[in-house]
């Protein structure tokens, strides 16, 4: 395990905590067949998303406690982890 090792699990985390966040939102989409997310574009979804953070914030949610605080971070989080997800699922691409 390298010195960067513990880091990346942090990040690992917090990634998910923002991936549920979207899905919740209905910023990302999980197929109800494959169970594959995919990301449909749904920037008119991002304020929901945006308003469930704060809501955890506000009311000291465990699932964002390894975010030691910084709301700002998940914030972002929110827009970068859709970048690693394709528009349609596995299911929907092979027909």
């Amino acid at each position: 395990m390298g010195i960067f090792d513990h880091y990346r699990r942090g990040d690992a985390a917090r990634d998910r905590v923002a991936i549920e966040i979207d899905v919740a939102a209905g910023v990302l989409e999980e197929c109800l067949v494959c169970r594959q997310i995919a990301d449909k574009q749904r920037d008119d979804r991002l304020a929901v998303a945006e308003l469930d953070v704060h809501q955890r914030f506000d009311h000291a949610d465990p699932s964002v406690a390894v975010f030691n605080g910084d709301r700002d971070d998940l914030l972002r989080r929110l827009r970068t982890v859709r970048k690693r997800f394709d528009y349609h699922c596995l299911c929907h691409s092979t027909g």
